[in-house]
């Protein structure tokens, strides 16, 4: 949706993908009827989706506003976008869509024109995620809604999750938090945005001068247990098969992991201690995932945020 996020080209279809699976099973549909309700969506609004990717936060709220409503969906990549523009037949029913490109930092809408602006997983890439907000305060009306959907990963990865793997050492796993650490200083300096940014979100909209603000946090728990019986469970299982046996992915992540790590300060000879570290549980997991066997629980850090534009 900026300059920054040219990094990653979105519309390739590895991301893509990506796109997709992420969001799929990604809420529990009596959770979205809470939050529709308490974000006081209703039908006949006009609703602007920020780095809007293939429209997933449309059809997600759409039984909510979408009868006589307006969609508009807005993104930097035109290829996204023409594919967005042919799912609407499947969902957009009872009212109207369409896709604009444009940045999020100069969004093509003018100000005052809509009653809700919305993003989700977009202001984690940018390296100016206040002015973004800035942009999507600017085209609510007063009294209008900015809703944000942003994960803290950071949190999230530093959890110390149940799962079927040798544990770690205490000092191998406050090692391995340090090493983390780095790598997200180290995003943050590439301009590669900031992977913690949903718990920021309540601060940067009391900047904006937002009011009504308040977050709430997604209630899907991630688990695995063989023998994987469930539509969601066996989706979970089937990505993470695809994705551990996949040296081409590992050598993918690991060249990232370098760059954050070397950007955010970190020692040579530290990095090699990590990948050690991760290299001893490794064909373990490979091995269970392929034989069925791996199992885990825990929960994520990924906030819903609200704030409305003063009247």
């Amino acid at each position: 949706m900026s300059e920054n996020k040219k990094h990653i080209d979105w519309a390739d279809d590895h991301y893509k993908q990506m796109l997709v699976y992420q969001r799929r099973y990604m809420w529990h549909e009596d959770t979205l009827d809470r939050y529709a309700a308490w974000l006081g969506l209703h039908p006949g609004m006009t609703v602007a989706d920020i780095g809007c990717g293939l429209g997933y936060m449309g059809y997600t709220y759409w039984k909510y506003y979408g009868e006589n409503g307006k969609y508009i969906g807005i993104d930097n990549q035109p290829k996204l976008l023409e594919d967005a523009r042919r799912q609407t037949e499947q969902w957009a029913k009872g009212g109207e869509a369409k896709f604009l490109e444009g940045d999020a930092y100069d969004l093509p809408l003018d100000d005052n024109s809509v009653d809700c602006a919305m993003c989700q997983t977009l202001l984690m890439h940018l390296e100016k995620p206040r002015d973004a907000l800035a942009e999507m305060t600017r085209v609510v009306k007063p009294g209008g809604l900015v809703l944000c959907h942003e994960p803290d990963n950071l949190s999230s990865s530093m959890q110390h999750r149940f799962n079927s793997l040798p544990e770690l050492d205490i000092d191998d796993e406050a090692f391995c938090h340090k090493i983390q650490l780095i790598c997200h200083r180290g995003r943050i300096k590439r301009g590669r945005g900031d992977c913690a940014i949903g718990a920021h979100i309540p601060h940067l909209m009391s900047q904006l001068g937002l009011v009504d603000i308040d977050i709430r946090n997604n209630d899907v728990v991630f688990q695995l247990e063989p023998p994987y019986d469930n539509p969601v469970q066996q989706h979970r299982y089937d990505s993470m098969k695809k994705h551990v046996v996949s040296d081409s992915a590992r050598q993918q992540e690991l060249d990232t992991l370098r760059r954050e790590f070397d950007a955010g300060g970190g020692e040579p000879e530290d990095f090699k201690r990590y990948i050690r570290i991760r290299d001893r549980s490794l064909d373990t997991f490979r091995k269970q995932v392929e034989q069925g066997k791996f199992f885990a629980c825990g929960g994520y850090f990924y906030y819903i945020c609200k704030g409305r534009k003063p009247d």
